[in-house]
């Protein structure tokens, strides 16, 4: 029926314009016509540069904000020699020397040989030790047998709530759901039973613990 009613009306539609034709009443419409068709030629321009305008405006707008975003979600946890950070999103550490002969460097910078010397070199700290176990453990996972690993461990006893709260990356005013659920998706990053670290794992336990118990 919907075609048939087009087909129906677009009928009379041209039976209209031949009689009007025929009869010169489309003489009016003509001289209306030639005087806005430059007008509307003008104005198809207009918009077609407009149109241009904005697709480079959003193309521009794109890059920027690529450049631009926000910032990674990151954890930082600090010993006597290392200030490590890993990122929430890919599960990625890496961390900067604090003391001795490779100080303020990057993890990322020492080829494995130096980071062997490096984890000789702190092995007087127990913390360090497993950080820099840890991101070896990572990011070099044939470094060493796997039945080697073995960490030390400690808790909230000596963790403040500023440390918690930058292990799990959060801001002072964070609230108890925001840290259940930042311990969460950390854990998901670094659990064990995924290739992570036994011993970051506890970190982040104990700041969870911490902060869920101080927090109304």
């Amino acid at each position: 029926m919907r075609q048939f009613f087009s087909i129906y009306l677009a009928t009379i539609f041209g039976l209209v314009l031949l009689f009007l034709g025929a009869t010169g009443r489309l003489n009016p419409l003509y001289a209306v016509f030639g005087a806005v068709f430059p007008f509307l030629l003008r104005s198809a321009s207009l918009i077609m540069r407009g149109a241009q305008f904005a697709s480079v405006f959003r193309t521009l707008k794109a890059a920027m904000g690529a450049n631009v975003g926000p910032p990674p979600q990151t954890s930082e946890i600090s010993s006597r020699y290392i200030h490590m950070i890993l990122f929430h999103e890919t599960g990625m550490m890496d961390g900067t020397v604090l003391e001795g002969q490779f100080k303020d460097t990057k993890l990322s910078q020492l080829e494995l040989d130096q980071l062997k010397e490096l984890l000789r070199e702190i092995g007087n700290d127990a913390d360090s030790s497993n950080l820099l176990t840890a991101y070896l453990d990572r990011e070099h996972t044939a470094w060493r047998p796997d039945d080697a690993r073995t960490e030390t461990f400690t808790g909230s006893d000596d963790m403040s709530a500023s440390q918690a709260l930058d292990i799990l990356g959060l801001k002072q005013d964070a609230t108890k759901e925001e840290i259940v659920q930042a311990h969460r998706r950390m854990m998901q990053k670094v659990h064990p039973d995924r290739g992570g670290s036994t011993y970051l794992a506890t970190k982040i336990n104990a700041a969870k613990d911490l902060l869920t118990k101080i927090r109304p």
